[in-house]
């Protein structure tokens, strides 16, 4: 959802609130999904500071997120 929003150069601020809730207190609780991190502060540097030029590079980050998460929960199963 996050993602559409951005490409669409809007930023949903509950949203996001959200996200970061669920990031905090789920996934990145685990230590199996610490090479998760990285990806999560390019994806919250981006949207720090709420630019319309920014959208699109915050956009991909959520794209490459969304493939890592996919990624570790493939290995995990």
């Amino acid at each position: 959802m996050l993602q559409t929003e951005l490409r669409r150069e809007h930023l949903d601020h509950e949203l996001i609130s959200e996200i970061e809730q669920q990031m905090d207190h789920g996934i990145s609780a685990d230590p199996r999904s610490a090479s998760l991190s990285v990806l999560v502060d390019t994806l919250r540097e981006n949207i720090l500071t709420p630019r319309p030029e920014l959208f699109r590079d915050a956009a991909r980050a959520c794209e490459q997120l969304k493939d890592a998460v996919t990624e570790l929960s493939a290995r995990l199963s």
